[in-house]
């Protein structure tokens, strides 16, 4: 694995010989990480994801609204 300089300190580019050294590369890293950080990071995906299909996660209550019909 090769770990050039980045221009930016926070971003390093990384290069691997195979997918399964980019697969235990994350999973060290995560293992790593402590949960408050994965639970951080779990959260920030799924606003983008909402976000990108136009779901708005702040609304209050069913969009339409909700009948029950009994049967006798």
């Amino acid at each position: 694995m090769q770990e050039p300089t980045a221009s930016e300190p926070s971003r390093t580019i990384r290069r691997f010989s195979s997918h399964e050294e980019q697969e235990e590369s994350d999973l060290r890293y995560w293992s790593a990480q402590p949960l408050s950080a994965k639970v951080d990071v779990a959260a920030e995906l799924a606003v983008y994801f909402a976000a990108m299909n136009h779901i708005d996660i702040y609304a209050q209550g069913p969009k339409r609204l909700v009948t029950r019909a009994q049967r006798a």
